[in-house]
């Protein structure tokens, strides 16, 4: 514990970014997706330089959507997928240091998926976004001693599978902020334990080709959901989806026998499991280069 001049304790704070995504193999059934990046604001120009940087190298300055790759990595037409395979190969480099990633899984063909507790569907995807949020407090910011954090979420309106139909409200810009901020209090207050307490900003919404940060989340969670579910043959997502199923896999080892060192800092888990609580044991679907597939 660190103490001023006069014996006080100095009160540890922080700020991040987090930046939300979304992802459906089909549409309002079976998995739902939703990724998570938390990006310590000191830390962001440092991340933002290095996703610039693997542009510049291949002079590609589009917008990338892991829906969108290219099945090769070669040629003219392959500068995004060389971009994304870049970004995800800087990630494992150490990336991962200054942007933690957390993917929840939550799997509404479970019998134990209460269908009953939201009464329209977006309803679901703004409960397990606060839910995951609060996780990820949880498992990859509590360990730094944090007393106090801010949080800003940073999300892509334009694409957000939680935007209702026309005709409803989506109340996902002030359901996130009220609900974190009260999960911090139950945890801090009702709980006894250690969690920081949290304060939001309001929601950013913004688009994702002006966001280098939100096509990187994309790329985490498209590269997530086709180790799980298997959903591509294109060899260029193949080889994005192994490098979550090697990253998923080194993280079932103790932290000290871990390769990657990933350690907190990535984290692929899902809801409901058959007792109706979370689990983080999966199949993958993709076999990595230096580890053997889980089935």
């Amino acid at each position: 514990m660190e103490t001023d001049f006069f014996g006080e304790k100095i009160r540890c704070e922080g700020e991040f970014l987090i930046y939300h995504d979304e992802s459906e193999p089909n549409a309002n059934k079976g998995w739902l997706l939703i990724g998570l990046l938390f990006v310590n604001l000191k830390k962001y120009s440092n991340v933002l330089d290095v996703l610039s940087y693997h542009r510049k190298q291949e002079n590609y300055f589009g917008e990338i959507h892991f829906c969108e790759l290219p099945k090769s990595f070669n040629g003219e037409f392959g500068t995004k997928a060389r971009v994304a395979k870049a970004w995800i190969n800087a990630y494992q480099n150490g990336l991962f240091q200054d942007a933690h990633f957390s993917c929840l899984a939550v799997n509404r063909n479970s019998p134990r998926f209460e269908h009953k507790r939201c009464s329209e569907k977006y309803h679901i995807y703004n409960r397990f976004t606060a839910m995951a949020i609060k996780a990820g407090i949880s498992w990859m910011l509590s360990p730094y001693g944090f007393d106090q954090i801010t949080l800003t979420l940073v999300s892509d309106g334009k694409d957000r599978k939680s935007r209702p139909d026309q005709g409803l409200i989506d109340n996902f810009e002030s359901y996130i902020p009220s609900r974190v901020e009260m999960d911090s209090l139950v945890k801090r207050l009702f709980e006894n334990q250690s969690y920081p307490f949290v304060t939001m900003n309001p929601v950013r919404i913004v688009r994702s080709d002006q966001d280098d940060l939100l096509q990187l989340t994309d790329i985490l969670l498209g590269a997530t959901q086709s180790a799980l579910v298997k959903s591509s043959i294109r060899p260029t997502k193949i080889y994005l989806a192994s490098r979550i199923t090697a990253w998923y896999q080194d993280l079932q080892k103790p932290p000290k026998q871990q390769f990657y060192g990933m350690h907190r800092k990535f984290s692929l888990w899902g809801f409901p499991n058959e007792q109706g609580r979370p689990f983080n044991r999966f199949s993958l679907s993709h076999s990595s280069s230096n580890q053997p597939t889980l089935f």
